[in-house]
């Protein structure tokens, strides 16, 4: 039996769920849903996803203390975290970086580019182990 991909998806924005949800979907992906960060960095810690797409602006704790959190902890660190962000300017992609993450895309984004990013991250995942 093989186990499907997991995708942790942390946003506080339902509508982006709901579209993130309909674009992985189609794919066979498993997703998992955190509404804020400290939902995020339990639900990363407990189911320990494959993948992680994170927002950067939420209330509480922003994405990329988040990404810092689960970067820094043994069980979460080798999990590939993209950033979906409205905040595209070179100063957050450059704080994206320095977290840890290893993928920046954009909101409004395409379709196209958040599964050709998820697709080369987890391959090259998969290439790692």
């Amino acid at each position: 039996m093989t186990t499907k991909t997991k995708i942790l998806l942390i946003d506080d924005h339902r509508t982006v769920l709901r579209l993130l949800e309909a674009i992985l979907r189609m794919r066979g992906y498993e997703l998992l849903y955190a509404e804020n960060g400290q939902q995020g960095m339990a639900m990363a810690r407990q189911e320990r996803p494959d993948l992680i797409l994170l927002d950067v602006m939420m209330p509480e704790i922003d994405g990329f203390k988040v990404c810092q959190y689960l970067k820094g902890q043994p069980e979460t660190a080798a999990i590939p975290v993209v950033f979906l962000t409205a905040r595209g300017a070179e100063d957050d992609q450059e704080t994206g970086r320095k977290v840890g993450a290893q993928g920046f895309l954009t909101k409004p984004f395409l379709a196209r580019e958040v599964l050709d990013l998820i697709e080369r991250l987890l391959a090259g995942r998969r290439e790692a182990q």
